[in-house]
């Protein structure tokens, strides 16, 4: 009998055919398993008609068909099951695109929240980093790590609403960085990306947040600006920073997950900090340290961490 591969991330297991390395990795099975989502090759996709058009993607009724150049084509459907078609180029491993935007639009089915943001552990709270590209946020993150923060989720950050609870998921083991960025962040695995334009290299870092659930304390705004404390406010920069806008608007649940940012924005504080400036190490230390005594004033103001 053939064993599947598994693994965890963003509060779900993944059961697939091949090895998901961009997850955390749990021993394989001998079934698919029940309440995760499904990855199989397929070798022909399902006729799902013509469905609506959205960047290099579809929307259907029952999900999304988004391909990847001509390496792989990938249909998720209801939320639970991602059927894979290899293109031409298929390398036999996924593109970054699937734990990237394939798994962001997979939660958001679920209704979960997947935010453009890093997230780091401080005091057994999760806290959204934020900001406009090249804010900072990654390097401000690997910062946080070197101070005793831990690693949430790297880029991209999923927050749910469970029995009236904020919660936020453990993402991605790994990190994109800079490469004077990554040398100075403390991993166990660091390696260059390969055709990266922008000299990145991939960092798993060994601090990480051993839950894979945490309260969610606030998000932290990269920006040179202020902010007004009120609700609408709050709003509109949490929904300024959804990963894929403009996939989100058009899934079916848009109206609830509206809502659920509107809970958010009332029950959590949103505080500013300002976008870097100098990539000089010393600087960047100073930052984190500032950073961190911004982000304890948040937790202060919660109430105290009761178990779930």
């Amino acid at each position: 009998m053939t064993a599947f591969y598994r693994a965890s991330a963003f509060g779900l297991t993944w059961h697939s055919d091949i090895a998901l390395d961009g997850f955390d990795q749990l021993p394989p099975t001998l079934d698919r398993g029940q309440g995760g989502v499904r990855v199989a090759r397929v070798t022909a996709l399902a006729e799902r008609g013509i469905g609506r058009p959205i960047n290099r993607g579809r929307l259907y009724g029952d999900g999304i068909r988004l391909g990847w150049e001509d390496e792989v084509t990938f249909d998720m459907i209801d939320g639970t099951r991602i059927d894979y078609l290899p293109g031409p180029d298929w390398r036999g491993t996924f593109p970054f695109s699937f734990y990237a935007t394939i798994a962001a639009l997979t939660l958001a089915w679920r209704g979960a929240i997947p935010f453009h943001a890093c997230m780091v552990e401080v005091d057994g709270y999760a806290v959204l980093i934020a900001g406009p590209s090249g804010a900072g946020k990654s390097s401000l993150t690997a910062g946080l790590l070197g101070i005793g923060t831990r690693l949430v989720a790297d880029d991209m950050a999923v927050v749910r609403i469970e029995d009236g609870r904020i919660e936020a998921s453990r993402g991605r083991p790994t990190m994109r960085q800079h490469r004077d960025t990554a040398a100075r962040v403390d991993a166990d695995l660091r390696l260059p990306i390969p055709g990266d334009l922008r000299d990145k290299w991939l960092v798993r870092p060994r601090a990480r947040a051993d839950d894979a659930i945490l309260p969610l304390a606030g998000l932290l705004v990269l920006t040179k600006g202020s902010i007004m404390p009120d609700a609408s406010a709050k709003l509109a920069l949490l929904s300024a920073h959804l990963f894929r806008p403009q996939w989100l608007a058009a899934l079916p649940n848009h109206a609830a997950r509206r809502r659920d940012l509107l809970t958010i924005a009332a029950a959590i504080p949103v505080l500013t900090f300002p976008a870097i400036a100098t990539f000089d190490p010393h600087d960047q230390e100073e930052r984190a340290y500032r950073a961190l005594a911004r982000i304890r004033t948040m937790i202060a103001a919660r109430p105290a961490r009761t178990s779930r």
